[in-house]
């Protein structure tokens, strides 16, 4: 399946329909049904002399589901009691939902040339690198990250492009859109680093949640909650997936960032499932932490 982001141009124009007593829930379900999309995320947003606009609430769209449905979807609408198809109907939208008007005989071929792209920008994708910085003190000026050298001097001789994505305040929401905004230009591979730990301060794991509920973590030691400055019972790394973006969480220290890359390389390499690739990271990470730290 070729999954492609729908980047805002959600609306969908149905030209040439005209509706008299019509129910607008039932035809929206109707449209979902036949681009296998959930009922629950199409809706009728306008209508108008031989218009109806649809919009679409979905991030993303298999391309299989929608390329060249136009035949299919206005047979199914004609078929709804109160709604008129002239013969000249026809569907439009602005983004890549306009596929849905795909010419039948040409649906193969847009389909092949769909996946050949996508497979393209995945693996330019996949050798580009982001490092995320996160910490109100580096924000601040206070002192300097030593991570971004370190990470691209390791991963531009394994013919990684390394570039910088930004400082992240300690800030959920913050640290989350970087890492998304990342993803949307194109970088295979996002590490952030700092804000793993157990004090309240620390935000990173949480915002790498909110962009993949089912992220893997590794915990690398554990406190006793409320202990000193710990609301955490736990410092944890992480490996995310939003799109065709992985999201690795590392702790802030470079001694403990240069511990992880050759592991990450590796794993890449020999393409680890994601729950064996963190758990691999963490064990040279472990071995970092004062002993006692594992039995509070």
């Amino acid at each position: 399946m070729t999954s492609v982001q729908l980047l805002e141009k959600t609306e969908v124009w149905l030209h040439g329909i005209s509706l008299a007593n019509a129910n607008l829930p039932n035809l929206a379900n109707v449209v979902a049904d036949i681009l296998m999309l959930p009922r629950d995320k199409v809706f009728v947003t306008d209508v108008r002399a031989d218009l109806v606009v649809l919009d679409i609430l979905v991030p993303r769209v298999e391309l299989e589901n929608i390329t060249g449905k136009q035949g299919e979807l206005l047979e199914a609408i004609a078929d709804i009691s109160g709604v008129h198809v002239a013969d000249n109907a026809s569907i439009h939208s602005e983004g890549i939902l306009g596929v849905i008007g795909t010419p039948r005989a040409e649906v193969d071929r847009y389909l092949a040339d769909a996946r050949k792209l996508e497979n393209q920008i995945a693996h330019y994708a996949s050798r580009r690198v982001a490092v995320v910085s996160t910490g109100s003190e580096l924000l601040a000026g206070e002192i300097e990250d030593t991570n971004f050298a370190a990470i691209r001097s390791a991963m531009d001789d394994a013919g990684f492009e390394v570039e910088f994505g930004g400082i992240a305040g300690d800030s959920e929401a913050e640290i989350a859109g970087i890492v998304a905004r990342l993803s949307g230009e194109g970088f295979g591979i996002i590490i952030t680093t700092g804000g793993v730990g157990a004090e309240n301060k620390d935000h990173t794991i949480e915002a790498i949640e909110r962009l993949d509920p089912d992220l893997s973590t590794a915990i690398l030691a554990q406190y006793k909650r409320g202990h000193g400055r710990h609301v955490k019972d736990a410092v944890r790394i992480a490996i995310g997936q939003l799109g065709w973006s992985t999201i690795f969480a590392l702790p802030g220290p470079t001694h403990e960032v240069k511990l992880a890359l050759p592991v990450i390389m590796d794993g890449l390499k020999a393409k680890l499932d994601r729950r064996d690739l963190v758990e691999a990271i963490a064990v040279p990470l472990r071995s970092t932490l004062p002993h006692h730290h594992h039995h509070h």
